[in-house]
Formats: C-alpha cells, sequence, structure tokens
C-alpha cells in the first residue's frame, strides 16, 4: 500500500482483526479438545483396575432326586462389579462342568439390578444332563463350576468373579428346557394340550417343529406361562401371510394366522419379540426300500398321548409292512430337501450306518416320531 493512503489503512485493520479472531477461535478450540478429552479420561473403563463380582459359596455337594423337581436346588448371590465410574453392566451367572473352562457354558441368569438367582432341582437336573450329553459323560456325580461374567459392552473386556465349585449328582430323565407354549385352533386352545419351543441355552431364544394339523391359518398363539395372564404374543396389525421374520405383539396381539401348511420350523425371541419362519411342509412320509425310494410315500398322520410322567405328547405316526433289510428315511412333501436321517434323532431304531434307518427282520413296524421336542426322538416298533 502506498503511505498515506486511507483505503490501505482499513484494510490493514480488517485484515490484523480477522487475524484476531481467527487465533481466538483455534485457542478455543483447543481448550475445549482439551477439557472434552480431559472428561474422557475420567470415565475410561479399565479391566486391570475394575474389580469383579463375588459370587457366594456353595454346599460341597448336593443329591437331586426326581420327585423334588419342583423345590430350590439353592440359590446363588453375588456383588455388582465396581468399574470405578457409574455404568450399565450386565450381569450373567454362568455354569458348566468343571475344568472345562466354561467353553460350553449355560447362562442361568442374566440381569442389570438383580444379586441373587433361585434354581429349582428340575431345572438344574436338565441343564446338567445337557452338559453331560455335550460333553459325552455317564450320569453321575459331577463337579460343576459358577462364575459371574459382567459385561459393560462388546468393546470392552468382560470381567469375570470367582468361580464357585461343588459336586451335583443329577438323575436319569428327560431334560427339560425353558418352554414357552403355542395355543390355538389346533388344541382347542388347551393349555394342557399344547406343542412348544425350548430355549436350549436359556438365552430367551425358543425354537422346535410344530405341526398344526391344517389349523395353523385358523389362529394360535405364544404364551409363557399356564393362563393368560402374564407374558403371550400375538400378530401385529401389518402382518403379510407366510411373513418371516416378523416383529410379535407383546400382551395385546390379535391370532396369528398367516400361516397356511400343517408343519413349520419356529425359532422365536421373546425379548425382541422376533419371530422366524421355516421349512413349511404339509406332509411327511417314509420312503425307502419298499417303495423303491421313489414315489408314494406312507404318509404320517399326527398322534397325540399321555405318557408315563403325565406329560402330552404329539407325534407323527406311520404304521407299514417292511422286508428283512429295508432301509428307510422320513422326508416331508415326498421331497428330499428337510429329509429326518438318524443322526438328527434319539431313540429306539436301527442305524444302517449309511445316513438311512433299517430294519433286520421282515414284518408290520410302527413308526413314531416326537417332532416337538428340543431333540426329536423315533420310536421303531415291530407288530408282528
Amino acid at each position: 500500500c502506498l503511505v498515506g493512503s486511507e483505503m490501505c489503512i482499513r484494510d490493514s485493520k480488517y485484515i490484523i482483526m480477522k487475524f484476531i479472531k481467527s487465533i481466538s477461535t483455534s485457542i478455543f478450540t483447543l481448550l475445549l479438545c482439551t477439557a472434552c478429552e480431559s472428561d474422557l479420561e475420567q470415565v475410561t473403563y479399565s479391566s486391570e483396575n475394575a474389580i469383579p463380582s463375588t459370587l457366594s459359596s456353595l454346599n460341597d455337594n448336593y443329591i437331586l432326586e426326581s420327585k423334588n423337581a419342583s423345590q430350590e436346588a439353592f440359590t446363588l448371590t453375588w456383588s455388582h462389579p465396581d468399574l470405578g465410574y457409574q455404568a450399565s453392566v450386565i450381569n450373567s451367572l454362568e455354569m458348566d462342568v468343571k475344568d472345562k473352562n466354561f467353553a460350553n457354558k449355560v447362562i442361568l441368569a442374566s440381569s442389570k439390578t438383580d444379586v441373587s438367582h433361585t434354581i429349582t432341582v428340575s431345572d438344574l437336573n436338565s441343564k446338567i444332563m445337557a452338559l453331560l450329553k455335550v460333553y459325552e459323560m455317564e450320569t453321575a456325580p459331577i463337579g460343576i463350576e459358577f462364575r459371574i461374567s459382567s459385561s459393560i459392552s462388546a468393546a470392552a473386556d468382560t470381567l469375570y468373579s470367582n468361580i464357585v465349585s461343588t459336586t451335583i449328582t443329577p438323575y436319569e430323565g428327560e431334560p427339560e428346557y425353558p418352554a414357552i407354549t403355542l395355543r390355538g385352533s389346533y388344541n382347542g386352545w388347551d393349555f394342557t394340550k399344547s406343542q412348544k419351543v425350548y430355549s436350549v441355552n436359556s438365552d430367551n431364544i425358543y425354537a422346535a417343529m410344530v405341526y398344526f394339523d391344517g389349523k395353523a391359518a385358523d389362529g394360535w398363539k405364544f404364551c409363557g406361562t399356564e393362563d393368560w395372564s402374564t407374558d403371550n404374543w400375538g400378530a401385529p396389525e401389518s402382518m403379510t401371510p407366510e411373513q418371516s421374520p416378523v416383529t410379535l405383539v407383546s400382551g395385546n396381539g390379535g391370532d396369528i394366522k398367516a400361516y397356511s401348511k400343517n408343519s413349520y420350523y419356529l425359532e422365536f425371541n421373546n425379548t425382541t419379540g422376533e419371530l422366524k419362519v421355516s421349512k413349511p411342509h404339509n406332509s411327511w412320509g417314509i420312503v425307502g426300500d419298499h417303495n423303491s425310494w421313489g414315489s408314494g410315500d406312507t404318509m404320517m398322520t399326527l398322534e397325540t398321548e399321555t405318557d408315563e410322567n403325565n406329560k402330552f405328547q404329539y407325534y407323527l405316526k406311520a404304521t407299514l409292512d417292511m422286508s428283512a433289510g429295508n432301509k428307510w428315511k422320513i422326508r416331508p412333501e415326498e421331497k428330499w430337501e428337510d429329509d429326518i436321517a438318524p443322526g438328527a434323532v434319539e431313540g429306539e431304531f436301527e442305524d444302517a450306518g449309511d445316513g438311512n434307518f433299517k430294519v433286520s427282520e421282515a414284518g408290520n413296524y410302527t413308526i413314531k416320531w416326537y417332532f416337538n421336542k428340543v431333540t426329536p426322538k423315533i420310536i421303531v416298533v415291530k407288530n408282528k
């Protein structure tokens, strides 16, 4: 600028003021970030400095008896972990066979607020029997361990309590899992005659195959107890035919009428309300050497019975003649998708060893398939 120029003086003042404003803004931003960073440091979680939960001790041993199935086995209590600051923590009570490093842990309870859990003899026995099956161990007095896992988020390290161990003697019997019942037109809305979905890992995910016998579209609901007073889940207003997944309505949903097939595999999350529906089929039959593995399967029909423990059971049944060495399978709608082989079931039958069932003697046989279980069961009886 030329000396004495009034315009130059004004421009210089503008530039200086703009420079000062820019510096002030930068300093303010730096101070703000420093303050934020300081605040974050105050609530940073450190698993090394956190104090985990303390789990209460148990007796040295427990003997479970079926006659006491509904009674309390014991109660475990624990303290909340100290993370150094207020945080929302989910504490989970875990159980596994001793010295297995919780490789196949069962979650008995999860909560942000609870500090105790009471387990019944029946529930404890069924979970131990399921673990013995996983580890291929015989039914006998077995060491069982418990611990509390505390989790803030998937991004933070899980905090574990002390491990408490005891020896428990279970009793033989079919494992009992947490279950939610299906009430509907198919069983006259009878609470005592309902099929169920089961939570194998006690993780609020319930699943099983169900059979509606032509009445799925007439309406049904999930119900968590033996009456309508508490948890039940029904259809949302916007539900479409054969929809999957769908989020069901808790408490005031309508009857579920969107499905029209006879059988489905259902997976239900009672925390989120999400229902997944798969394997839709209208019929099941027996295929094998007796019909040259072609068409003309012997169709199975839905039957019910009350077992020796006074439990209502659903099963599909077929009766047919088979020659000695006859190999066979169960399949839906004379198709090979979703067919049933020996490895997918337990029960009383002969395994051919090549993925097929078989009979060694010629005769008339009745095949019962108890499909509505965690592990389906097949019973084969020679009539004559």
